[in-house]
């Protein structure tokens, strides 16, 4: 049975404004492996669980955990086992199984097409704090990972582990499937030859999402396992529990928002046009569920913006851009209104609170 989110009101780790935000959940089978990592890397994994609230993590893989403190176990680990490539690692023992039904579902499907298809509607039955798609540009392949709107937990080891998963299914769904580029949003370690070794192929660093490019014939390969009978049983059990736990509407808004965002137009016009109705209907539906379009809108950029100002080194002219702000001064003065200090101050007390953290 698929947990929805709890909705909580609680006070925001990047500032003083109280909002509402969803307590988003992942299987249990994201664990999977992270006791063998981590002991192979020298570490405690009980120590380590323990220290985030998982000493009795289920062993039930369909039980659910919380998103948030699995985003922070597997950065705590990485550090702790100084391990720059920890989700790199953990994602040598996970593979298509740690999505329970929507992995067998998929391994079910006519060809890769069909699979990647599933994988994107039907991945929060695995993570409810993340969207996966898939597009086709120009004869390529753009595979994106997406965590959701005001997350605001450490998304480095992620980002890694959902790649190397990632380009894991594929080679099992196509063995002779390669990627020809990886794009991820963290800045590159000192070592890049984990990344050389496990994908073969250039990687990017510092860019303003987690994608995997390849080629798009790889979408018509029929897959050796497909089950017509058994693809259609398991299709229509999954869809009548997306029926009866959706997503709520604000959540799939946000998101759209933020592939607006990539396209230089994130107007109410331009993500309502991605849903099929025009304004009025969406800032109708939105109400419904108590929200305004530009208070998702600023969650989405301010989300955008934290994680960028950890994560990246990039100019905040680049950032200013990437949120669709006419200039650098009307993102400033939003982020200062938002958080009473200037990103770059911001960004100065965050990393001074870490710096307390790791040596306290």
């Amino acid at each position: 049975m698929t947990v929805l989110p709890v909705f909580l009101i609680f006070r925001d780790r990047f500032g003083s404004v109280e909002f509402c935000v969803s307590t988003y959940m992942v299987r249990a089978s994201a664990l999977s492996g992270y006791r063998e990592t981590v002991r192979a890397l020298g570490g405690e994994p009980e120590a380590l669980l323990a220290r985030h609230g998982m000493a009795d993590a289920p062993v039930n893989l369909e039980h659910w955990i919380s998103y948030a403190d699995w985003l922070r176990l597997l950065d705590d680990s990485a550090r702790e086992l100084d391990c720059p490539c920890f989700g790199l690692e953990l994602s040598e023992r996970q593979d298509i199984n740690i999505l329970g039904a929507v992995g067998f579902m998929m391994r079910q499907a006519p060809d890769v097409r069909t699979a990647l298809a599933e994988l994107s509607a039907y991945f929060n039955h695995h993570n409810q704090g993340a969207t996966v798609a898939a597009s086709v540009e120009d004869g390529k392949v753009l595979w994106n990972f997406t965590p959701r709107p005001n997350l605001q937990a450490p998304l480095v080891q992620q980002t890694d582990l959902v790649v190397g998963i990632a380009t894991g299914i594929m080679r099992l769904l196509s063995p002779r499937w390669q990627p020809s580029t990886i794009y991820l949003p963290h800045r590159a370690p000192e070592d890049l030859r984990p990344y050389e070794q496990r994908f073969q192929c250039p990687v990017f660093f510092d860019w303003d999402t987690t994608m995997v490019v390849s080629e798009a014939g790889v979408l018509d390969n029929p897959l050796s396992e497909a089950d017509d009978a058994l693809h259609r049983i398991l299709e229509a059990h999954l869809r009548d529990v997306q029926q009866l736990n959706p997503d709520s509407f604000s959540a799939r808004v946000s998101h759209l928002i933020r592939q607006a965002l990539a396209t230089g137009d994130c107007s109410i016009e331009r993500v309502s046009g991605y849903l099929g109705m025009n304004k009025r209907t969406l800032q109708r539906k939105l109400k419904e569920d108590g929200v305004g379009y530009k208070d998702l809108l600023d969650d989405v950029r301010f989300d955008i913006a934290c994680n960028y100002l950890l994560d990246c080194q990039g100019p905040l002219t680049t950032l200013s851009h990437m949120l669709c702000y006419s200039e650098l001064s009307a993102f400033s003065n939003a982020f200062r209104r938002r958080f009473g200090v200037s990103p770059r101050a911001w960004k100065r007390q965050q990393q001074s609170r870490e710096t307390r953290q790791e040596t306290g």
